[in-house]
């Protein structure tokens, strides 16, 4: 799970439909990615996610796994 990636897109506003959208990704794939815990983002996904919604924060942060 990754509290930080959903926590900054809260602060951004940014939905998880708008988010996947900017990634060309199905929306139930990203939520699934981004809350099941034996789900992941690809390498790709990340650098994608990074460079495209997120260029000011570090790719690490964004993509801290937590054990909830």
């Amino acid at each position: 799970m990754y509290n930080n990636l959903e926590r900054e897109l809260k602060k951004k506003g940014l939905s998880v439909n708008a988010a996947a959208l900017a990634i060309g990704m199905p929306e139930p794939t990203f939520r699934g990615k981004l809350t099941i815990k034996d789900r992941s983002f690809t390498f790709e996904e990340a650098a994608r996610i990074k460079v495209n919604l997120f260029p000011e924060l570090d790719i690490f942060y964004l993509f801290k796994r937590d054990e909830d």
